[in-house]
């Protein structure tokens, strides 16, 4: 079984670094079928993506440590991996790069028989498929949910999903992706029908496993494929023979079930490390030998099916294999023996949920680690707001300030074409300020300043923006708004000043201001404008003089 084809289509884009060469690397060399470097080179990227504070390349790099474990059948290591890369994708809200990782934690925790960790990743999974747009995602997330509904023995179910993921990639014309869900139901197939028998003695149906191997037979030829380095391939045709040779069984052929199940994990034969598939050929070779009632055959091949799927850390097959040794050992009245089977399963089961909760425990200390990671980076990116707005802000009056201003007045002007709206400004200067600081001091001059801050946003549209440039000089930018816009605002900024009881501040005194006005014309910069403005409100102080 498998749950994805790891591709990294959806990996975020970033600048040239050691981790990402690393990693495209360690890809290289997992496309090759070198698992251990594949891993070593993950392992490097992953330390430094963590330590430049990239979290999605080192969810990438997780995610490619698990993928090279799985290969390596280090499950235990795959899975811890996988949840991790699931985790840091979900903090950056990378939904199709979660669903990837969530998939292949479904299988590993399948294989690990953590039935509801799978089952709630699978089900996650799914969720999140839904709302994206590439029905691959989909494909791979039902196929996931189907695996782990095997597991957690849901057959029905189980193979409602693989089929409706089967269906998804028929209608997209993804052949490909039609392979794993479809041997995937002939595993499950298999599955059940085994688990049936055990637990309500209900004779073999061939039927059902014969009409979804017919539905693999438009796969035999991309599954044929040489030169397949990642496995992938190899993996479904040994697969394909695994259920052929039960079907064969299952009708009575067993020359020929004998023939499909040597073409399962030819890498034992041939001196190779062990795999969890060299335990389904010893299923297989334990399942035809049981159908002819060679009781020796049998039992020896459920004990080496039993010593390989431990090997590999596949606890879904060695379960399978206890409760098969259990059912050869009874048939031949060895009872106790047979008990003891079964005793070493609940042996098994205890240590799994032993695991579970290591695993549970090191969830917890990740998500804190997690949790604390995002806090601190809420806060640091809460200051960084902060400093950036207190750096365009006038710390006197509240009003943005001359580098708001003119980044603003910058953005609009553009290439110096004739702007698409007219814009307009307004130079606002505070007559004789220099005699209100003089006379009254400056304590009063800053309370006149921020009084006439308040003034003039008071008499602007929502859109405009008023800033202080610097002193006693204010200045306005009108948006969509030629000149005349502009001037009956100002108007009305002039009477509003005038009818201010600056009296209160300090008897008898007055504060008028001068104001200048300009509208944008094609090639226009910040300096020209200003510079008419600044001309135009002179002529304005000359005049009331």
């Amino acid at each position: 079984m498998s749950g994805t084809s790891g591709s990294p289509a959806s990996r975020p884009h970033a600048s040239a670094t050691g981790a990402e060469q690393r990693l495209a690397l360690a890809e290289e060399a997992l496309d090759r079928g070198d698992a251990g470097r594949g891993r070593a080179l993950a392992m490097l990227a992953a330390r430094a993506a963590a330590e430049v504070g990239e979290p999605g390349l080192e969810a990438e790099a997780l995610l490619c440590i698990a993928r090279a474990d799985i290969v390596a059948s280090r499950l235990r290591s795959a899975h811890e991996s996988a949840y991790r890369a699931a985790q840091l994708f979900d903090a950056i809200e990378q939904p199709a790069s979660e669903v990837r990782a969530l998939v292949w934690l479904a299988y590993v925790a399948s294989s690990l028989r953590r039935n509801e960790a799978a089952l709630a990743s699978a089900m996650l999974a799914t969720k999140l498929a839904e709302a994206l747009e590439q029905p691959c995602h989909r494909v791979d997330a039902l196929n996931g949910l189907g695996i782990a509904l095997i597991a957690n023995g849901d057959f029905e179910r189980s193979d409602a999903a693989l089929s409706r993921a089967a269906k998804l990639a028929e209608q997209a014309g993804d052949l490909a992706g039609q392979a794993w869900p479809r041997i995937n139901r002939c595993y499950g197939e298999i599955v059940r029908a085994t688990v049936e028998r055990y637990l309500y003695d209900r004779p073999v149906d061939p039927g059902r496993l014969i009409a979804r191997l017919d539905e693999c037979r438009p796969l035999e030829a991309a599954t044929a494929a040489p030169g397949d380095a990642a496995g992938g391939l190899a993996v479904q045709r040994a697969l394909l023979s695994f259920a052929a040779s039960f079907a064969a069984c299952w009708r009575g052929d067993f020359v020929a079930a004998g023939e499909h199940a040597g073409r399962i994990s030819p890498g034992a034969r041939a001196g190779g490390p062990p795999a969890w598939l060299d335990a389904l050929a010893m299923w297989a070779a334990c399942e035809s030998a049981l159908a002819q009632g060679d009781w020796p055959a049998a039992e020896a091949s459920v004990g080496r099916m039993i010593e390989g799927a431990l090997q590999v850390e596949h606890e879904q097959v060695a379960r399978t294999g206890y409760m098969l040794a259990s059912a050869i050992l009874d048939a031949q009245g060895r009872s106790r023996e047979a008990l003891g089977s079964l005793r070493l399963l609940a042996q098994r089961d205890i240590a799994i949920r032993r695991e579970s909760l290591e695993h549970h425990e090191r969830v917890a200390k990740w998500q804190l680690e997690l949790r604390d990671s995002s806090i601190r980076m809420r806060r640091l990116e809460a200051r960084s707001r902060r400093l950036e707005r207190l750096s365009l802000e006038d710390a006197l009056t509240g009003l943005p300030n001359r580098r708001h201003f003119e980044r603003e007045l910058s953005s609009l002007l553009g290439d110096g074409s004739q702007p698409a709206e007219p814009l307009s400004i307004a130079l606002i200067d505070v007559d004789r300020f220099k005699e209100i600081n003089d006379l009254h001091s400056h304590l009063i001059g800053d309370r006149v300043l921020k009084v006439l801050a308040g003034l003039i946003g008071g008499q602007v549209r929502h859109g405009d923006l008023p800033a202080r440039l610097g002193g006693d000089e204010f200045v306005v930018l009108f948006r969509r708004a030629d000149v005349a816009v502009a001037a009956a605002a100002c108007e009305r900024l002039k009477a509003a000043v005038q009818r201010h009881p600056w009296h209160e501040f300090v008897p008898g005194m007055v504060v008028t201001v001068s104001i200048g006005l300009a509208e944008s014309t094609a090639g226009d910069t910040i300096e020209s404008l200003l510079r008419r403005s600044d001309d135009d409100m002179y002529r304005a102080k000359a005049n009331r003089s």
